[in-house]
């Protein structure tokens, strides 16, 4: 199961917490052909995006710490 990531109070960057309730509902997007055979090629890509995904929060609402 993934982690959850849930934002620091003292620093507001996002940390791993622990085993997360999942969505009922998985998002997915289409990506461009040479990006899709990177990404497919991570190991354990599934926990590589969800914290892909949470870094990319994580900027958009700090934007002074990217």
């Amino acid at each position: 199961m993934a982690q959850k990531y849930l934002r620091d109070s003292k620093n507001g960057k996002y940390v791993e917490s622990g085993q997360a309730e999942m969505a009922s509902r998985p998002i997915s997007v289409r990506l461009p052909l040479d990006v899709d055979e990177k990404v497919r090629a991570i190991p354990n890509r599934t926990e590589f995006l969800r914290k892909a995904i949470a870094k990319a929060l994580q900027e958009l609402e700090n934007p002074q710490s990217a």
